[in-house]
């Protein structure tokens, strides 16, 4: 978004942003980002911390 802001303005151009896409996209990016890390958290919580030293899964 702010690279079209940005560009909008060096180029003399009027930017044209929907606010439901920059919406959107933040959602999906903070969906994903927590599925992202969450999963593997999850995971890594269910092992034995000894057993994760020893390589054993």
């Amino acid at each position: 978004m702010f690279a079209v802001l940005g560009i909008s303005v060096v180029r003399g151009w009027t930017p044209v942003v929907d606010p439901w896409i920059a919406l959107g996209g933040t959602l999906l990016g903070v969906v994903l980002g927590l599925l992202a890390g969450g999963i593997p958290a999850r995971r890594a919580a269910r092992i034995e911390p000894v057993d994760a030293l020893r390589g054993g899964t």
